[in-house]
């Protein structure tokens, strides 16, 4: 998970440094408590996350191009392109849309 983490990162970031997203936040060296508190909640408990965690999205089983197509907006991302670019939201595994003031 935390090399998928690491990947998909390097890929998002450098696509906003070129202009191809509006917007993405790095999460350098957060990899590792991401991981360690979605492995302490239930399935069941309810994620409230910041855009920085994508760990905890990758932890519940969202796949890496699942990111990547919200990051981008397709047609494949689960909110159809109506979230900023690392808004993820995650209805199938009971994680709350990311939000920002």
């Amino acid at each position: 998970k935390q090399w998928y983490q690491r990947r998909v990162r390097g890929i998002l970031y450098q696509s906003q440094r070129q202009g191809r997203i509006s917007f993405y936040m790095t999460n350098f060296g957060e990899e590792a408590i991401q991981i360690g508190s979605a492995r302490a909640l239930k399935f069941k408990d309810v994620v409230f996350p910041q855009y920085r965690e994508a760990g905890v999205f990758l932890w519940r089983g969202y796949t890496p191009l699942e990111c990547m197509h919200q990051c981008f907006g397709t047609a494949r991302d689960f909110g159809k392109g109506k979230q900023m670019p690392v808004h993820y939201s995650g209805a199938k595994a009971n994680i709350q849309t990311v939000s920002s003031p």
